[in-house]
């Protein structure tokens, strides 16, 4: 998202509404470390799917921007 960034641009708020998807997979309860919590799982499986669907529009969003600067992947 960097390279990205630095090539073509990003808005604000889009960056950081990118950053705190990012953050929310990282928390304690958030998605990646769902398989720590079997025994009392916090997620259900829209937010699996939510998270599976997001992520796949984000890496092509990246590649598409990526393509357009001439970046290289």
């Amino acid at each position: 998202m960097k390279i990205v960034e630095n090539k073509v641009g990003l808005h604000g708020a889009l960056k950081k509404g990118f950053s705190s998807l990012y953050g929310y997979t990282s928390s304690a309860d958030g998605i990646r470390h769902a398989l720590g919590l079997l025994e009392e799982p916090n997620l259900s499986f829209e937010d699996a799917k939510f998270m599976l669907v997001s992520c796949s529009a984000f890496i092509n969003y990246l590649v598409s921007k990526a393509s357009k600067a001439g970046i290289s992947l």
